[in-house]
């Protein structure tokens, strides 16, 4: 008999296949005493716990870079960066010190005062935060036990194509482990929307139904069931019909991803010949060679925080090498490298986690240029290496979440200090190597006419820069529905940006996550957008939007819609767009 369970749609997609109930190995966390004798023992092998949990973290992210966006693995790498947090790690072997108890007792007695701290944070975000340093705790007692070191669930196979897990809630690194795996889909009981688990299922494409009450008693193992992550719901033993409804929007699903493939060698040029110029966001090896399969024009934004997440800041040798890399892979395409962009919801050893615990409101504290500006030994490496690698290919260099003409001079300043370092040294690089700014605040964009004319080229962050603009925090779901590139503030606010970059004739990108949503695209080329940067697993969709649109008919539409953006009952401005696209 067919039935039909509800959820949070949280991933879109459609998954077929038999159903698995996973069980997890649940952790029994006892406290035993040990001697004053076994004392250092006992520290080292919860410091070797501390390393292990962040090697399987990292071998995790390393695998799903190919095919994912970037969110799963921030999401991974902000797990890795709460294992360096100082106050965590030295309380924990203070306690073990002082109470002569065992590590996976001392880190739990950790644990609850770390939430009792969170529990406190009047912001909802912040303390919701305390679900991600639970999970960071389990896994480290995990690696403590040896009977689940390596064993997060008792009965999940190794291979899991057409298997759709049912489990009761998924911590981010058992989701990638899943996706290693193969995992066709997913259902949980526990999960909103907004939560990691989300929003990592979404960045990995696996269609995905959480908040499914009691979805392990009611779904037998072994049986067929459909996952539709775009509508919520869960259908076991489907009928015939249904079923073969759902295959076919399977293979329609093939066709268009095929159809994709087909545009990698096509210009991206618009239906009345407007070039546009599509580059990639990336970070580690894959993402690189993933953006020469799509055929990028290059990398408009290349993320150096990896680099940060091994518990102390990497010297200029290992940054040089990972830069020159990069560089090898794009054979002479641009490579555009940003500075540490840490702070906020991205701490590190370089940043103590515990900042992010003290701040009233991380977003607007010490991050990004911030931190390397208070840290100008730090940031100066950065840039030494940085100079060095625009030696050997194309390189630009960019500087995140800069708010004032001040910021600029002084980064200029040390970037002169850094030439000259490497001048005594005798090391080539660059002299007149590009340097830019992201434009992710809005008193950077409406002053953007003194600053530009301190930089070579500027990019548009609309993560921050829309978060910042309408005061909402996309992560927490009461105002989450307000965040919208389509608020007409937003849409004047990047207009202008983009028209006093022409007159200051200095190129400007977008490479925040709006530039490869392809229901944006429009809007993006009707502002005037003509330089692009995106997941290169969003390069090919964007390309067929682009090769699709008449940008002067769209530039039209978009100008009428301004003088009257109209009510909550009026189209809204991606469908005018899209009707301008009829008969233009």
């Amino acid at each position: 008999m067919s039935l039909t369970l509800k959820g949070h749609a949280v991933a879109p997609g459609i998954a077929i296949g038999r159903v698995h109930l996973a069980e997890r190995n649940e952790l029994e966390i006892g406290e035993y005493r040990i001697s004053e004798a076994d004392v250092e023992n006992e520290i080292q092998r919860y410091r070797n716990a501390v390393d292990a949990a962040r090697d399987q973290l990292n071998e995790l992210a390393d695998k799903i870079h190919p095919d994912v966006a970037v969110p799963a693995v921030e999401i991974i790498q902000s797990h890795v960066l709460m294992m360096g947090d100082s106050k965590i790690r030295e309380s924990t072997e203070i306690h073990i010190r002082e109470e002569l108890c065992n590590a996976e007792w001392a880190l739990q007695s950790q644990l609850e005062q770390v939430l009792s701290e969170f529990r406190s944070m009047d912001d909802e975000y912040i303390r919701t935060r305390g679900e991600d340093v639970t999970q960071v705790v389990r896994l480290i007692q995990s690696k403590l036990s040896a009977e689940t070191a390596n064993k997060p669930f008792e009965n999940i196979p190794d291979r899991l194509a057409d298997t759709l897990v049912i489990a009761k809630e998924l911590t981010p690194g058992e989701l990638a482990l899943l996706h290693e795996r193969g995992v066709a889909g997913i259902v949980t009981e526990h999960g909103g929307p907004h939560s990691h688990t989300a929003i990592l299922a979404s960045s990995l494409g696996i269609p995905a139904v959480l908040g499914v009450r009691e979805a392990r008693r009611l779904l037998r193992e072994d049986s067929t069931i459909i996952v539709d992550g775009g509508l919520g719901a869960v259908f076991a033993d489907p009928d015939s019909a249904r079923l073969q409804r759902y295959q076919e929007i399977q293979r329609e699903a093939e066709r268009f991803r095929l159809s994709l493939i087909a545009l990698r060698d096509r210009p991206a040029v618009s239906l009345d010949g407007v070039e546009i110029s599509l580059q990639a966001n990336a970070e580690r090896p894959a993402e690189l060679i993933q953006s020469v399969e799509v055929g990028s024009q290059g990398i408009g934004l290349y993320r150096t925080e990896f680099l940060y997440l091994q518990g102390r800041p990497p010297d200029e040798e290992s940054q040089l090498e990972e830069y020159l890399s990069a560089i090898q892979t794009l054979a002479g395409k641009p490579l555009t490298i940003r500075t540490l962009d840490l702070g906020a919801d991205k701490s590190t050893g370089v940043l103590d986690f515990s900042q992010l615990r003290r701040s009233v409101n991380p977003a607007l504290g010490l991050r990004a240029i911030r931190l390397c500006l208070s840290d100008t030994a730090l940031f100066k490496t950065q840039l030494r290496a940085i100079l060095r690698a625009s030696h050997a290919g194309p390189v630009r260099c960019l500087i995140p979440m800069v708010t004032s003409v001040r910021e600029v001079q002084l980064v200029k300043e040390l970037v002169e200090e850094a030439k000259q370092d490497l001048d005594k040294r005798k090391l080539p690089y660059d002299a007149n190597i590009p340097l830019g700014a992201m434009i992710e605040v809005p008193a950077a964009a409406l002053s953007l006419g003194d600053l530009g004319r301190y930089l070579d080229f500027v990019s548009i962050g609309t993560n921050d820069l829309l978060q910042y603009t309408l005061a909402v925090d996309r992560g927490d779901e009461q105002v989450a529905h307000l965040y919208d590139l389509q608020h007409p503030g937003v849409v004047r606010l990047i207009k202008h940006i983009l028209k006093v970059a022409r007159t200051l004739e200095i190129p400007a990108s977008v490479c925040g996550e709006v530039a490869g949503e392809s229901r944006y695209t429009q809007l993006l080329l009707a502002l005037g957008l003509k330089e692009f940067s995106m997941h290169p697993a969003r390069l090919l969709e964007v390309k067929q939007v682009v090769r699709k649109t008449n940008i002067s008919a769209a530039k039209v539409a978009i100008n009428q819609w301004l003088d009257d953006p109209g009510g909550q009952d009026d189209p809204t401005l991606l469908e005018i767009l899209d009707r301008s696209q009829i008969n233009p």
